[in-house]
């Protein structure tokens, strides 16, 4: 029997006028689209991206996707992209997207509303994303409009909220972010936080123990789970011996019960096949980090279902 995975980290886009979720990011360059992207060819990623896109690349012998979660991509309007999800989940006998992280900005006036919507309407959400990358050293890397939502009262009162309506929340910060967003772990032990791609290693090896000490104020907060993903974000050649020093530390910090496989596809398609990427994480969790089936099990499957109740 082939290996099975839960795909904890995907994204589908359709760039069509006709379709009413639109992505500012992704528009030409002309129009206001984003120049560049840590990743690479930001040219690439500017068209569609869909369900049937998706199963291509995920199609193997070596494993069988099981289920998946979709994570917020930026529209413009988020219940918008979360009623075409809804929509593309409904229409394929697989069930993909199995599970929805939305869009919300915790710190909004409309977040009550948002949260009643998604919580009453639409099941397949289980929880949000805001991205909070903020940098001082440079202003290409900042991902939102502020840096101090992790310590604004209206924002805290916002994940709160999350909580309170037991959805979850993709951490999306850079480590030196991580001692604030540690203290928001620590401050509510009942949420859950996934930490999304490998804690964002934006300096790479060249500063690999500045991020290990990041990550390790992260994995002592036992509510945070890590998302082993998204290492081509800053890593534009993709191979066993550029992520595996990533996965080994994160499986050693978090632990085999606190780690999530996820491909943050069709981002990283822009440095790797699906096929090999999983052969990445797999190979190094398994050989070099020395996990067992049953721990394999638990990182590549069994934990994205629990920690996104698909």
């Amino acid at each position: 029997m082939s290996f099975e995975i839960v795909d904890s980290h995907h994204h589908f886009w359709l760039l069509s006028p006709s379709n009413p979720v639109q992505y500012n990011w992704l528009r030409p360059t002309s129009e206001g689209g984003a120049p560049s992207h840590p990743a690479g060819d930001i040219e690439q990623l500017k068209k569609s991206y869909v369900l049937d896109d998706y199963l291509r690349d995920v199609n193997s012998s070596t494993f069988q996707l099981v289920k998946s979660v979709h994570v917020q991509a930026e529209a413009h309007d988020a219940l918008e992209e979360v009623k075409y999800l809804e929509q593309v989940a409904n229409g394929n006998s697989g069930g993909f997207p199995h599970g929805i992280v939305a869009h919300a900005n915790l710190a909004s006036p409309d977040l009550p509303k948002l949260i009643e919507t998604y919580v009453r309407d639409y099941p397949r959400v289980k929880g949000v994303r805001q991205l909070l990358n903020w940098s001082t050293e440079n202003v290409l890397l900042c991902m939102t409009d502020r840096g101090d939502y992790l310590t604004d009262k209206t924002w805290l009162e916002g994940f709160q909220l999350l909580t309170s309506n037991s959805l979850s929340f993709d951490m999306h910060v850079y480590p030196s972010q991580m001692v604030d967003a540690a203290k928001v772990a620590r401050q509510h032990p009942n949420a859950t936080i996934i930490l999304d791609h490998c804690g964002l290693p934006v300096f790479g090896l060249t500063d690999f123990n500045g991020w290990k000490e990041a990550m390790a104020h992260m994995a002592e907060q036992s509510n945070v789970i890590c998302k082993l993903s998204g290492l081509g974000m800053f890593n534009r050649e993709a191979s066993k011996e550029l992520y595996s020093p990533y996965i080994v530390e994160c499986l050693r910090l978090f632990t085999p019960k606190r780690c999530i496989f996820g491909s943050n596809f069709p981002v990283d398609k822009l440095n790797v096949s699906y096929d090999k990427l999983v052969n990445i994480y797999r190979d190094a969790a398994e050989n070099d980090a020395g996990l067992s089936k049953d721990e394999l099990n638990l990182v590549f499957k069994e934990n994205a279902i629990k920690t996104y109740r698909l």
